[in-house]
């Protein structure tokens, strides 16, 4: 995970293009569209550092979930009044159920296997309220991913600049991003690795999860990041 560079996420991110404004507004837009419940309370899961948490909390009382330890700690630092737990999606265990859960930016893809999709899908399924909408983006299909592209991203601060490569692979059903991070100060330059693995699903295994939770799911493939959104409507009972 992004455990050795998360106090890089936000700066890296922040020049990356990425538009989390316009992101929150299309969800706002498909959540008013989609939910029939009278709360307002959203789950973030796998929300990282809390941008679209953040975000989401002008409109709605918001919680955050994440597994990795340091991206939360960046989370609370930022905002102090969003209650933010530790958990896995596969199988995180909250006394609480919500009218909206969202799982953004692909974080789906780090289950990795269609059985521990299956699993995170009936989770978040079942913290979901009758009439609650879950909302997530997926990661790239078996066909839109391209191993072998190179891609660099460089970021600036006071008195510091961060450079970070990425390169993608693949083995089998699993896609592998290796990222080298270059962080120069005027004490020195800092080298850091991660590899992520992420699994490659299908639009029909993505489907098939939904509805193996109860949900009726369709496929929105415009915005809100680029690369749609399944949208899992929970019946009323």
């Amino acid at each position: 995970m992004f455990t050795k560079s998360a106090k890089y996420y936000d700066d890296i991110y922040g020049v990356s293009g990425k538009d989390y404004s316009v992101e929150v507004n299309n969800l706002r837009q498909i959540i008013q569209k989609n939910k029939h419940t009278s709360g307002n309370a959203i789950l973030d899961v796998a929300c990282g550092t809390g941008v679209h948490a953040g975000l989401l909390s002008r409109y709605y009382k918001v919680e955050g979930l994440d597994l990795d330890e340091q991206m939360l700690k960046v989370a609370k630092k930022k905002h102090p009044k969003i209650r933010f737990h530790q958990g896995n999606m596969i199988d995180f265990k909250l006394s609480s159920q919500f009218d909206i859960i969202t799982c953004l930016f692909s974080s789906i893809g780090y289950v990795r296997t269609k059985s521990d999709l299956r699993k995170a899908i009936k989770n978040m399924s079942d913290h979901l309220l009758p009439g609650g909408v879950l909302l997530v983006e997926p990661w790239f299909t078996p066909e839109q991913w391209n191993p072998g592209n190179v891609f660099t991203i460089q970021a600036e601060k006071p008195g510091m600049k961060i450079v970070r490569m990425s390169l993608s692979r693949q083995k089998g059903n699993t896609s592998f991003v290796d990222l080298h991070y270059m962080i120069g100060t005027s004490k020195g330059i800092e080298h850091l690795t991660e590899i992520h693995a992420l699994g490659l699903f299908t639009h029909a295994d993505y489907m098939d999860a939904f509805k193996k939770a109860g949900l009726k799911v369709t496929h929105l493939k415009e915005k809100p990041g680029n690369r749609g959104i399944f949208i899992g409507r929970k019946p009323v009972k």
